[in-house]
């Protein structure tokens, strides 16, 4: 990306809370609007699932890095990416709605791409079947792994030689997307 590039990413903080309950929320309204809950049994049920999802990826992924993703300093997005020694994972990939579309994603990702090359390892993900970020990611190379149930994992590799040695996507602090 270009140096003026206004899309940054930066360690998420104690603080993002709220943003990061809000965008998870976001990203499910489709999924609960046919229920017919009123507003506060969703607001406490889509509370204890994002901690429920929060704590699994603390629990399975100790050290993975939870970004935020940044337009011009304004918080629009997450980027969950964990690291292990032979892939960097993306755990998840979130962004407010009305930004989505915008090549925001896509950005993110080639910088994930890059990271792992740089380390020679494989990018790895998984996503719902039928959901249009599939697309996304058969663009960006991506390749689906195993069969392929209510999710299919995917998985990238790098064509191109990489130098073992990099530093893993979560030492990467204050960077451009």
């Amino acid at each position: 990306m270009a140096d003026d590039d206004p899309i940054t990413l930066r360690d998420a903080l104690p603080s993002d809370r709220p943003f990061l309950l809000a965008l998870y929320a976001g990203t499910r309204v489709e999924e609960f609007a046919h229920l017919g809950w009123p507003v506060e049994m969703q607001r406490t049920f889509m509370t204890l699932q994002f901690e429920a999802q929060r704590g699994d990826y603390e629990r399975r992924h100790p050290t993975a890095a939870c970004r935020i993703v940044e337009l011009r300093r304004c918080p629009i997005g997450r980027l969950w990416v964990a690291t292990d020694a032979r892939s960097l994972t993306v755990l998840d990939i979130s962004l407010l709605a009305e930004l989505r579309g915008r090549g925001i994603g896509t950005s993110c990702l080639r910088r994930v791409q890059q990271h792992a090359a740089a380390a020679g390892l494989d990018v790895e993900l998984q996503v719902v079947v039928g959901n249009p970020a599939q697309r996304l990611y058969e663009r960006l190379g991506f390749r689906g792994v195993g069969e392929a149930g209510v999710r299919q994992a995917m998985a990238w590799t790098s064509s191109t030689p990489a130098t073992r040695g990099a530093r893993p996507f979560e030492e990467m602090h204050h960077e451009q997307a």
